[in-house]
C-alpha cells in the first residue's frame, strides 16, 4: 500500500507576532515551583540558590535576559551570539505556541477548553481533556525545541564543536498544560545559565542551549507512545515561510543540515560533443521547473515525460562531471528567476560507513530531503559504481549492500514518494559493475562518448586557446579551419529527432537478426510485433523484464513531449509557471499535441525499444569484454616477453 501523503501547512511570520510579547515576558522573568519529583540521576546541587533549596515547595525565579546580559558583558548591547540565541529561543516558543493552538483546533481540545472555562465540562470528558492538554503541551515543546536546534546547529559550528560542557539533563519537564510546559522548560534553562557555572562565554551559551533543547526533543519523543490523540498533529507537516524549517509531525528532526553543495557554474555550451546527453538533461531540468508547489505535483508526470532516475555512462574525461555542474547551473538560474528553492544534493563521498547499520542510517538521511515538496532537487551520484556495486561481486562491503537496500526501497514502492520535483542521476565509467536491481530502476540511459569528430576536437581546442586570443589577438597564430565556424558543431538541438537517425542503425548482431526474423513474420507497426520481439529478447537475454518494458515506455513518453518551453514564460512567469495546476496541464497538453504532429508513434516506439535494448545489452556485456581485453593484453605482453627472451635482449 502506498504511503499516504501528509498535508503541508505554512507557518506565516505574521501568525507568530501575537505570541511574541508573551514569550518575551518569560525571557525577562520566569518562575517555577519544583515538585520534588526530579530524577535522582541528575545532580541538582548547582541549581540550588543560596537562599532556597529546589527540593522544597518554594517558588523560584530566574531571568534568561539578565544572564544574556551577563554573558555579553555589556549592559547596553547584547553580543551577536547572545542576541542570536535569545531570538532563536523566543521565535522557537512562538512557533511552539502557534502549533499548540493549531492542535487545539484540529483535535477538538478548543471546545473542551471552552466548556471547562464556563463550567459545562462533563465529568466523562475530563480524561479526554487532560490527555489532549498533555499532548498539546508536548507539541508546544517539541515545536519550540526543534526550531531552536534548527536555528543554532550551524551557528559558529566550528568553534562551538570544540566546547565541552558536562550537561546532566533536564530535572523536570511538565506536560500538564502549555503554560506550565513553557514555565518549567524555560525555568530550568535559565537556572542552568545562572547557576551551573559553566556558561561563561558566547560559545558556552550556544553550546548549552543546543544541548538543553536537544534533550527537550529527546524527552518529548520518549513520552510519545504515552500521548493520546496525537494523530491531529501527525497528519500534517508544518513549514515556516521563507525558511527551510519544517516539522513533520512528532518525528525526530533530521540530524543533518539540509544545505545544498556548491558547484562550479558551467554552461551546456562549455561541454564539447555529447549533444544527446546535453539535450536530454536540459529537457529534464525544464520539466522539473513545471512542478506546482501548491498542488505538490508536476503536470509533466501526468504526461509521462519526467523520469525519476537517469544514468549517463562513458569513459573518464568525456564530460560527465561537467554535465552535472551544467544541469545544476541551469536549475539554479531558473529557480532564482522563478523564486523557487533549489537544492543541489549530490551523494556524499562518505555515505558508506564502517559501522554496521551506519550506512543505512546515512542513506536514509540523504533520501529524506528528496521527499520535501517545497524545493526543486537535483541529486547526482557521481562514480556510481563505487556505492552501487553489483552485490554478487566478490568482496562487496556490507555498507554498499546497506546503501543499495535503502536505494531500492526509496526509488520504487511504498517509500518512493515522488512529487515530480526531483531528478536523481547516476554517472559512471563502469556501468556493468552497477547492481542489476539498481540498473532496472533507471528510466533513461545515455552514453557519453565525448569528442568523436574532427569538429569536436577543433572546438575543444578552441575553448582552451581562446583565453590567449583574448589577451592578444595575434598570439595564437595557427590558421583557422576552412569552411567552419568555431563551436558550430556544438549548437544545441531543438528536438531529439535532430539527433537520431530516421532509420535505426543496429550495433548488436543478435538483436538485428531477431528483429528481422520477427519482421518477416508480422508487420513491424503492429502491437503483436512488439510482444513477439520482446519475448525473443527475453529468451536470449534473461535479464530483460517487465520493468525494462516500463522504462522503454517512459522513453517514448519523453520523446512525445520533447518540446521547448516558450522563452516568454521565463520572462513572464504568469503565462505558465504561476498558473493553477489544471491550467498548466492544459497548456502542456496543447504543446504536446503540436509536437506530435508529423511524429510517427510507431517509429518513435520502435527506435526507443531498440535503443534501450541494445544499451542494456552493451552494459551487461561490457564487463565480460573488459576481462577479455585485459586477458588478451596479458597474453600479448607474455608473447612479447618470450620474443625478447628468445632474442637474448634480457639483461640485468
Amino acid at each position: 500500500m502506498e504511503k499516504q501523503e501528509s498535508s503541508l501547512l505554512k507557518i506565516k511570520e505574521d501568525d507568530l507576532l501575537v505570541y511574541k510579547d508573551d514569550i518575551t515576558a518569560y525571557l525577562k522573568q520566569v518562575s517555577w515551583l519544583p515538585d520534588g519529583k526530579s530524577s535522582t540521576t541528575i545532580d541538582l546541587n548547582f541549581l540550588t540558590n543560596v537562599s532556597k533549596a529546589l527540593d522544597l515547595n518554594q517558588e523560584d525565579t530566574v531571568s534568561i535576559l539578565k544572564e544574556a546580559v551577563r554573558i555579553s558583558n555589556d549592559r547596553v548591547i547584547l553580543s551577536n551570539a547572545s542576541n542570536h540565541v535569545l531570538n532563536a529561543v523566543r521565535k522557537g516558543y512562538t512557533i511552539g505556541k502557534y502549533l499548540a493552538n493549531l492542535y487545539s483546533e484540529a483535535s477538538g481540545l478548543e471546545l473542551l477548553q471552552q466548556k471547562n472555562q464556563n463550567g459545562s465540562l462533563h465529568q466523562s470528558e475530563l480524561p479526554e481533556f487532560h490527555d489532549k492538554s498533555q499532548t498539546q503541551s508536548a507539541v508546544l515543546l517539541f515545536g519550540s525545541a526543534s526550531y531552536i536546534k534548527f536555528a543554532l546547529q550551524d551557528y559558529l559550528a566550528d568553534q562551538v564543536s570544540s566546547i565541552q560542557i558536562d550537561f546532566g539533563g533536564i530535572p523536570q519537564l511538565s506536560l500538564t498544560r502549555p503554560s506550565k510546559a513553557i514555565q518549567c522548560s524555560l525555568y530550568y534553562f535559565g537556572a542552568y545559565l545562572e547557576r551551573s557555572g559553566v556558561v561563561t562565554s558566547d560559545l558556552h551559551l550556544v553550546k548549552l542551549t543546543l544541548l538543553y533543547f536537544e534533550r527537550v526533543i529527546e524527552e518529548v519523543l520518549l513520552r510519545k507512545n504515552a500521548l493520546k490523540y496525537l494523530e491531529a498533529f501527525n497528519q500534517n507537516h508544518y513549514k515556516l515561510e521563507n525558511s527551510e524549517f519544517m516539522v513533520q509531525g512528532l518525528e525526530a528532526p533530521s540530524s543533518i543540515s539540509v544545505k545544498g553543495m556548491q558547484f562550479n557554474p558551467t554552461r551546456m555550451e562549455d561541454i564539447v560533443a555529447n549533444k544527446q546527453a546535453k539535450h536530454l538533461f536540459k529537457r529534464y531540468a525544464e520539466r522539473l521547473l513545471c512542478y506546482d508547489f501548491d498542488a505538490r505535483k508536476n503536470p509533466i508526470n501526468e504526461l509521462g515525460g519526467l523520469p525519476s532516475i537517469t544514468m549517463a555512462d562513458g569513459k573518464p574525461g568525456t564530460g560527465k562531471s561537467m554535465l552535472i555542474a551544467a544541469t545544476a547551473t541551469l536549475l539554479q538560474e531558473r529557480c532564482d528567476q522563478l523564486g523557487h528553492n533549489f537544492l543541489f544534493w549530490p551523494l556524499p563521498e562518505t555515505i558508506v560507513s564502517t559501522f554496521q547499520g551506519g550506512t543505512a542510517e546515512r542513506a536514509m538521511e540523504w533520501f529524506k530531503p528528496m521527499q520535501d515538496p517545497n524545493k526543486i532537487v537535483f541529486a547526482p551520484i557521481d562514480d556510481a559504481e563505487n556505492n552501487l556495486e553489483e552485490r554478487t561481486r566478490q568482496g562487496v562491503s556490507a555498507g554498499v549492500r546497506e546503501f543499495i537496500g535503502v536505494f531500492l526501497r526509496n526509488t520504487e514502492g511504498a517509500y518512493a514518494i515522488n512529487h515530480g520535483n526531483r531528478l536523481m542521476s547516476l554517472f559512471t565509467n563502469i556501468p556493468d559493475q552497477i547492481d542489476k536491481a539498481v540498473l532496472s530502476r533507471i528510466q533513461m540511459r545515455i552514453s557519453m562518448e565525448g569528442a568523436t569528430s574532427k569538429y569536436d576536437f577543433i572546438d575543444q581546442d578552441y575553448l582552451w586557446w581562446k583565453k590567449y586570443n583574448e589577451l592578444d589577438s595575434k598570439f595564437v597564430d595557427n590558421k583557422k579551419p576552412k569552411a567552419y565556424e568555431y563551436m558550430e558543431a556544438q549548437k544545441a538541438a531543438t528536438s531529439i529527432n535532430e539527433l537520431v537517425a530516421t532509420q535505426y542503425r543496429f550495433g548488436n548482431t543478435d538483436v538485428e537478426e531477431m528483429f528481422h526474423a520477427v519482421q518477416k513474420e508480422m508487420d513491424v507497426q503492429s502491437h503483436e510485433f512488439f510482444g513477439v520481439f520482446y519475448n525473443r529478447i527475453l529468451e536470449k537475454y534473461p535479464f530483460f523484464s517487465s520493468r525494462d518494458l516500463r522504462n522503454i515506455q517512459k522513453a517514448v513518453d519523453a520523446r512525445l513531449i520533447d518540446f521547448d518551453l516558450p522563452s516568454v514564460w521565463w520572462d513572464n512567469p504568469d503565462d505558465f509557471f504561476n498558473q493553477a495546476y489544471d491550467k498548466k496541464l492544459d497548456i502542456l497538453k496543447d504543446l504536446m499535441k503540436q509536437n506530435m504532429k508529423g511524429v510517427s508513434f510507431g517509429d518513435v516506439r520502435l527506435y526507443e525499444a531498440l535503443n534501450y535494448i541494445e544499451n542494456s545489452i552493451r552494459i551487461n556485456e561490457t564487463g565480460v569484454n573488459r576481462e577479455i581485453k585485459a586477458r588478451a593484453k596479458q597474453l600479448y605482453i607474455q608473447q612479447q616477453a618470450n620474443e625478447e627472451l628468445r632474442k637474448g635482449n634480457i639483461h640485468d
